[in-house]
């Protein structure tokens, strides 16, 4: 067990080192490219001119007015490098972004940060280094009697997945009130009853976040002292929201405010600030794991710790919390996507929490989608879930249905749900020219027939073809549509969680040479289950002739090229 513990410290150990290698390579690589290159590629926001700044606590936030070449795929939260056109250069600044607010485009940056300099600023992506939290965790597990004897017994064999069935049957009776279904039910009460920690497996809009909140308000009602954590800011609100509505106990985010997205949250710098050091509980905390290993919650201790977003959680990241709490409930799903990692793997789902807790134990698994209408459940259901997902009853048989008759009812009408369009043209890599017109006649097909732009998302694998469809947006045609900006085009990874009445997928590819590279990439399974599931009602798959047949000369080989061929047999 000793040895075991050990090689494991130490392949984690090796992985953190040989991430950041990798990171920075590429980031200095990216910002060594001309700015024009930069943004057309998503990766900057170039041309700022600032609007104004204001000194709030120990940050400015910097307001500038923001360039029409605005193409960056920046969330608010992300970590941005800002500087005067010169990223690699020794004035940047370290920034967050804020993105869109009252005052303009907004970032926050040092409260001593020159920005004398009014015109000509740019906001690169940054690289975000996380390797001093990863490498700090790693030393924390190897030398506390909590990281040798609990955390990594559970890490190494599944120790303390053990579920006691008479506890599961009586959390199931106390839950035969609530408005969760019955996997919900059983997946709450299977965490309940579990020695150290279960998994719950969530497929796409399951209601996993509403099942957590169900289990978080349990878990209060036991004068419990909860963390609630997830590797995105995002993933976190969403989830304390919920919460928040079930629970009469305090709530507490930790972390700077974030002006887009704070409805519902009170925001607390540090873990200090809540008066809650010394409290015995209930409460809830949402955190980074992160926070957790620096000045803001170092000092926290928690009885559970509620993890989302665990398939896309690297197992270094989950540590952390790990050694926060007693016990860990662990939610996400391998079939979606995997962590982002930047070192040459031959699977990234083998590095996240989920997949190593997978194999040595059992996970429960939420059963009802309450967002897919019925045919678009089968292909998932069929491919990823082992024919086990089905549609609720209240969502169906709901159809995709516009205000007038569309100019093509075999592909907007109501029927088919899941219909596709191909296009010939040859030679494309990262970007189509045909695709992206086509893709703009759907989008304003929609818009005719009355969808609101917020309700149609676009998901391309290129970060160039969402910048090319995002330009004909800008177009005079889409301009009576004064809510245009909230139609979302962008690439599957940042598509993750959200959902759509209706959904374009495009391809973009029909280069041979090209995706014979990308076979990986180009047909990697989770990423087509997370594109054709964020819609509830209508899918339409836009590809090229080459693709097509790209797939059917590869499927009788290669399982992923059979599934995405199978993916585009399955629309009509």
């Amino acid at each position: 067990m000793i040895h075991q513990a050990e090689e494991l410290r130490s392949r984690l150990e090796r992985n953190v080192r040989a991430e950041a290698r990798h990171g920075w390579e590429s980031a200095r690589k990216r910002w060594g490219k001309p700015l024009p290159e930069r943004v057309l590629s998503g990766r900057a926001i170039g041309w700022l001119r600032v609007a104004g700044s204001a000194i709030i606590g120990n940050r400015r936030l910097v307001h500038f007015v923001p360039s029409l070449d605005d193409m960056a795929l920046f969330r608010e939260g992300d970590p941005v490098r800002m500087s005067l056109n010169a990223p690699d250069g020794p004035d940047y600044i370290e920034a967050t972004f804020l993105g869109l607010t009252e005052n303009g485009l907004s970032v926050a940056v040092p409260q001593n940060a020159n920005i004398e300099a009014r015109e000509g600023w740019s906001l690169d992506e940054e690289m975000f280094d996380l390797s001093d939290f990863y490498l700090r965790a790693l030393a924390e597990l190897a030398a506390t009697a909590h990281g040798r004897d609990t955390v990594l017994p559970a890490l190494l064999n599944g120790r303390g997945e053990e579920i006691d069935l008479d506890a599961h049957a009586k959390f199931s009776d106390s839950l035969d009130d609530s408005s969760l279904d019955h996997s919900q039910v059983d997946a709450v009460a299977m965490c309940l009853a579990a020695e150290r920690f279960h998994l719950v497996q969530g497929p796409p809009g399951t209601g996993k976040t509403f099942a957590l909140a169900g289990l978080v308000a349990k878990l209060v009602e036991q004068g419990q002292r909860v963390l609630l954590t997830a590797f995105t800011h995002r993933a976190i609100h969403h989830a304390l929201r919920k919460t928040a509505a079930l629970v009469n106990c305090p709530v507490f985010k930790i972390s700077v405010p974030f002006p887009n997205d704070a409805e519902g949250i009170e925001f607390k710098d540090e873990f200090a600030d809540t008066n809650l050091l010394d409290h015995p509980g209930p409460y809830v905390i949402g955190a980074t794991p992160f926070a957790l290993f620096s000045k803001r919650a170092g000092e926290a201790r928690f009885d559970v710790a509620v993890i989302d977003e665990t398939s896309q959680m690297r197992v270094e990241a989950a540590i952390m919390p790990m050694l926060r709490a007693q016990r860990w409930f662990f939610f996400g799903d391998g079939q979606q996507l995997p962590p982002v990692v930047q070192r040459p793997v031959a699977d990234a789902a083998d590095d996240s929490v989920f997949a190593l807790l997978s194999k040595n134990g059992d996970h429960t698994m939420l059963k009802t989608t309450y967002r897919l209408n019925e045919p678009l459940t089968r292909w998932p259901s069929e491919n990823f879930y082992q024919g086990e997902l089905v549609a609720a009853r209240s969502n169906a048989g709901h159809r995709f249905t516009l205000k007038s008759a569309p100019a093509r009812p075999a592909l907007l009408g109501p029927e088919p749900s899941m219909v596709r369009v191909e296009i010939e043209h040859e030679g494309n890599r990262v970007s189509s020219t045909e695709e992206a017109d086509e893709v703009a006649a759907l989008i304003e097909e929609m818009l005719e027939g009355g969808i609101p732009p917020g309700e149609i998302g676009v998901v391309v694998p290129f970060r160039a073809q969402a910048a090319r469809v995002r330009n004909l947006l800008r177009f005079e045609r889409f301009t009576k549509w004064p809510e245009i900006g909230k139609l979302t085009v962008d690439t599957v990874e940042r598509f993750q969680g959200q959902e759509r009445e209706a959904m374009i997928v495009s391809f973009v590819v029909s280069d041979d040479a090209f995706m014979d590279r990308l076979n990986s990439f180009l047909t990697y399974p989770q990423r087509l289950n997370v594109a054709v599931t964020r819609a509830r009602t209508k899918v339409v798959l836009v590809h090229s002739v080459r693709f097509r047949k790209w797939l059917e000369r590869h499927a009788t080989l290669d399982e992923d090229a059979a599934t995405a061929l199978s993916l585009l047999v399955s629309a009509c």
